[in-house]
């Protein structure tokens, strides 16, 4: 199956490293999340993926073909859409792409089948002859999307697609979005936690230029923790759970009752509530607590 190859990428400026010994793998038919706080490497890594700078070590391959060794090949299977949407303000959303497609050197027929699919993919139709100059920042992304995708890409790179959208425009994104990871090699880099819970297959996380998770989205949220409210103490607790893979976390105190925090990697949320049944304190709730992607991508970047 065709994939995105990345082998030991690293890349320093001034002495400072941006990212080190990225390692991963993105097939096709999948959306793949790119995640991390400011400063984590994750522009650097676009911008590497993309062909716009060159690693100092590692490399990157499309179906196992260099980048370095064969930018051409590579490049002109990639689609990519950067935050701001590079479209010419003076020229028609027609004009903007008819000069893409000749630019990638599509000839006339390709060109126009191409065009009249992208222009119903990216609902821009009714847009057709409007200068680029009066379009909204949603039909503007829009129109930069169909110019990515005008010659059929293999690869599509996405980074901030719905950024500063409506939440109408966000969802058309989305759709998009899922009909074009059916058949391509998809990454999309966001801020926006959400989104990649909604319509992320996998997700990569950058912190302080290392690669710090490469999981499906629902491996990653995994884990979920049982939250018990019982009139006892943490004392009483850690000692019953002591030959037990269950770590205890005291949330708070109140004369009610206190909170407790319960995980265990090994043992069923049935397997613990049996052990708390049989202790002689009143338990007052048992109940299994989900994490959020939020709460998870803020426990990998805390340290």
């Amino acid at each position: 199956m065709a994939s995105l190859q990345v082998t030991d990428l690293s890349k320093t400026y001034s002495g400072k490293i941006a990212i080190s010994h990225l390692n991963f793998e993105i097939p096709k038919n999948r959306i793949t999340g790119l995640l991390g706080p400011n400063g984590a490497g994750k522009t650097t890594a676009l911008r590497i993926l993309t062909g716009f700078i060159r690693p100092d070590n590692g490399s990157v391959s499309l179906d196992g073909v260099s980048l370095e060794r064969d930018p051409i090949f590579v490049k002109q299977r990639l689609g990519y859409l950067p935050e701001s949407a590079p479209v010419y303000p003076d020229m028609s959303a027609s004009e903007y792409l008819d000069f893409i497609g000749q630019a990638r050197g599509l000839d006339p027929t390709a060109l126009k089948k191409r065009k009249k699919e992208v222009l119903e993919l990216c609902d821009l139709k009714q847009q057709l002859h409007s200068p680029a100059s009066i379009l909204s920042k949603g039909y503007k992304q829009r129109l930069a999307l169909a110019g990515a995708l005008l010659h059929d890409p293999e690869l599509i790179i996405l980074d901030e697609p719905s950024s500063g959208l409506d939440p109408i425009q966000i969802q058309h994104f989305r759709n998009i979005i899922r009909t074009l990871a059916k058949d391509k090699i998809l990454l999309l880099s966001t801020h926006i936690l959400s989104e990649v819970e909604e319509i992320c297959d996998h997700v990569l996380v950058l912190h302080k230029g290392s690669l710090i998770a490469d999981l499906p989205v629902t491996e990653l949220k995994r884990g979920n923790f049982i939250l018990l409210t019982a009139k006892t103490d943490l004392t009483t607790l850690e000692r019953i759970f002591e030959k037990k893979d269950i770590k205890v976390r005291l949330l708070s105190r109140s004369e009610e009752g206190s909170e407790f925090q319960l995980e265990s990697p090994n043992l069923s949320p049935e397997e613990i509530f049996e052990m708390v049944r049989a202790a002689s304190f009143p338990v007052l709730e048992f109940k299994i607590a989900k994490r959020s992607l939020e709460n998870v991508f803020q426990e990998l970047v805390s340290n």
